[in-house]
C-alpha cells in the first residue's frame, strides 16, 4: 500500500522528547516512570528549562518537540495542577520557538487537564491547548490493557 501511493520516498521527522515531570496521580502497575510527592523522587523541569532544551533541540535540527509527563495533583510551588500549567508550557515554547513543530500533551494529560479546569468542556480545553500553541497530539496513553479486549 505505501509503495503505490507513496512510492520509495522515505521521510522521517527530527524531534526531541521532553518529559517536564514524572510527578503522577495515577499507580498504573505497568510504569516504572511515575512518582508521588509520597516517593522523593518526584521532578518538575523548571519552564526555563523546558523552553531551553526545545531551543536546542531547535538548533540542533529537530523540528519537533514531543512534550508530555504525567498527570500531577500539584505543581512544584504547592498549587494545584491545572490547565493553565499546561498552556504555560506550550505558550513558552511556542514563543520561543515558533516555527518548531509542538507535539505535546496524551489524551490522557488532555482529559487531565480538562478535569483540573473550569472549562466549558473538551473541547474549550483543546481549544486553549491549541491557542497556547500546542499543534499536533501525541497517540499515546490509549493502550488497552484487559487481556480479554486485547485478544
Amino acid at each position: 500500500l505505501r509503495a503505490s501511493s507513496k512510492g520509495d520516498i522515505v521521510t522521517f521527522v527530527k524531534n526531541r522528547n521532553i518529559n517536564f515531570t514524572n510527578s503522577c496521580a495515577k499507580r498504573c502497575g505497568f510504569c516504572a516512570f511515575s512518582r508521588t510527592a509520597i516517593d522523593g523522587e518526584a521532578y518538575f523541569l523548571p519552564l526555563q528549562e523546558i523552553v531551553r532544551r526545545a531551543m536546542q533541540a531547535q538548533d540542533l535540527g529537530a523540528t519537533e518537540v514531543c512534550i508530555q509527563a504525567g498527570l500531577p495533583l500539584y505543581s512544584e510551588d504547592g498549587t494545584k495542577w491545572s490547565l493553565k500549567h499546561y498552556t504555560r508550557v506550550a505558550s513558552a515554547v511556542k514563543e520561543a520557538c515558533p516555527n518548531l513543530h509542538l507535539h505535546a500533551f496524551s489524551p490522557e494529560e488532555v482529559w487531565h487537564a480538562h478535569g483540573t479546569s473550569s472549562s466549558n468542556g473538551l473541547g474549550a480545553t483543546i481549544n486553549a491547548l491549541k491557542d497556547a500553541g500546542v499543534d499536533s497530539m501525541p497517540g499515546t496513553s490509549a493502550e488497552i490493557l484487559d487481556d480479554d479486549l486485547r485478544h
